[in-house]
């Protein structure tokens, strides 16, 4: 499978774990010891756990979530993905400086790094613009 197969099947499995919580997709194709790098929080979100309990926290404070992950570019053993998301927020999000309350549009972009065919390695930067 090339890199961009396998961004495509990665943006479906990242949907059905956010959209239905359904995480098996997205284990398949993540190393259980990935590091996703965070710009925005400034600190690392290490295994596959970890980044499953992220979706299910953020499912929990959020409604009416729209996303768009739209693939870039991608070579080798590395690919990149603009992500865009709509959603209303139960809870203040500090990192984001998103409101209680409010509907914020938050976009991103992802860098990913490819070890044995899964995912083990991401570095990403967001922000939020509130509506």
């Amino acid at each position: 499978m090339d890199v961009k197969e396998f961004a495509e099947k990665f943006i479906k499995a990242e949907d059905e774990a956010w959209q239905n919580g359904n995480f098996n997709a997205l284990e398949a194709l993540e190393d259980p010891n990935v590091v996703y790098h965070s710009m925005t929080r400034g600190e690392d979100l290490v295994g596959w756990e970890a980044h499953k309990q992220l979706i299910l926290g953020n499912r929990q404070i959020t409604s009416e979530l729209h996303q768009d992950w739209k693939y870039i570019a991608g070579d080798g053993n590395v690919f990149s993905l603009s992500y865009k998301s709509r959603a209303k927020y139960a809870v203040e999000v500090p990192p984001l400086s998103i409101p209680a309350g409010a509907t914020a549009v938050v976009d991103g972009l992802f860098v990913f790094r490819l070890n044995g065919g899964k995912v083990a390695e991401a570095w990403y930067q967001s922000s939020a613009s509130v509506q």
